[in-house]
């Protein structure tokens, strides 16, 4: 009878997941798949005539990736609570990290940039890309522990503005306006399916529309950027000569494409075809079908991540998800968008696509946690809690 009544308890409880989601797996896998080829495909010669070794690239994306994988693997191992006290621990050293940034010797300016520390071997870590998830974790932690106090300004809004409106500053004196902009959109979002107040929103936003405007124009590399995707034919070999080429190499895919590592517009055509462009690399060779398959793997991967957080009966975890899925969704869509012409060039990479070290680690962390948290809820889309 003991062992009966036992065995229908165990029953009547909801079932836990013991290793990663397989469904999110293999998104996540699939897309990986097509970002290593499409980066040794686009930096190769790039690769060949600045290392000598056409694989550099490659070599350099693939050690990312295991990183990556292995931290991912760990992170969905890690009960996802772990990360509410871990939350201000990590905003404060992601903070440190974009202050030095600015000290030589330890920070690398690259490009006019200061968006870098230098590492052993040759290699650079973006603190930026750190502090996307450290304002995540932390702005989870905060909104589930305000509670019904979200409503108020003072309570709800107020601490959290103060809080992204540091690390603004700081990514924008890189200079970093496209990780800004993805900072201060994913932290509304939160703030919004939070419960704050939606005037409360709606009048801080509209009080940054001056300064998003004056930041917008006091650089002269952002005004051509703005112009040239008004109209990129008013200049077409200088400012619009990006999105020129990133719609030619669109054009040229047509339906099924050239053909992997058959592609012109990377041939020195298309600036940064191995980061910002990979996008309109993989349209000219993978053509519409290669477009549609990823854009289709992302919105499964989106999907799976508003589930997660729709289903979450812990609130930290609930937001925590949301974040996760909305930066990386975000992002993905700005790149997507920006190579199609539809947004000015932010400088974005495609997450888990682009070539970037930091970018891929902190996205497949990310991913990461959010298989933690659905590994809490007990598996995969067709279970009940």
């Amino acid at each position: 009878m003991g062992q009966n009544a036992q065995a229908q308890t165990e029953a009547a409880e909801p079932k836990r997941g013991y290793g990663p989601d397989p469904f999110l797996l293999t998104v996540i896998v699939l897309i990986l798949a097509i970002g290593i080829v499409m980066v040794t495909s686009a930096g190769y010669i790039i690769a060949s005539g600045k290392f000598g070794d056409g694989f550099y690239y490659t070599k350099k994306q693939g050690f990312s990736m295991i990183i990556g994988l292995v931290l991912m693997y760990l992170f969905s191992r890690v009960n996802p609570s772990f990360w509410k006290i871990a939350a201000v621990p990590v905003l404060g050293s992601g903070i440190i990290l974009l202050i030095l940034v600015f000290i030589p010797g330890i920070g690398a300016e690259l490009g006019g940039s200061h968006r870098w520390l230098r590492l052993p071997y040759g290699f650079y870590l973006q603190p930026s890309e750190l502090i996307k998830y450290a304002v995540i974790i932390f702005f989870a932690r905060s909104l589930a522990k305000k509670g019904e106090g979200i409503r108020d300004f003072a309570v709800g809004l107020l601490p959290h503005l103060l809080v992204m409106g540091v690390v603004v500053f700081l990514v924008l004196i890189q200079p970093d306006f496209g990780s800004a902009v993805i900072v201060t959109i994913v932290g509304f979002m939160m703030l919004f399916v939070a419960g704050v107040r939606l005037q409360h929103l709606l009048g801080i936003a509209i009080l940054c529309l001056p300064f998003l405007f004056h930041i917008a124009i006091s650089a002269q590399y952002r005004m051509s950027r703005l112009k040239s995707f008004l109209d990129p034919w008013s200049d077409p070999l200088n400012s619009g000569f990006q999105i020129i080429q990133s719609l030619v190499a669109f054009g040229c895919g047509g339906l099924w494409g050239v053909g992997i590592g058959q592609g012109i517009q990377k041939l020195f055509y298309l600036p940064q075809p191995h980061t910002d462009f990979i996008f309109s690399v993989v349209g000219e060779e993978l053509g519409l079908f290669g477009v549609a398959l990823l854009i289709i793997l992302f919105y499964l991967l989106i999907c799976r991540g508003l589930v997660t957080a729709i289903r979450s009966g812990d609130e930290f975890h609930r937001y925590l998800a949301f974040g996760i899925t909305s930066l990386i969704g975000l992002q993905a869509m700005v790149n997507m968008a920006v190579a199609m012409g539809m947004l000015p060039t932010k400088g974005l990479p495609l997450p888990l696509v682009s070539l970037g070290g930091t970018s891929l680690i902190m996205n497949l962390s990310g991913l990461g946690i959010l298989m933690a948290i659905t590994r809490a809820q007990g598996g995969s889309l067709g279970e009940k809690q």
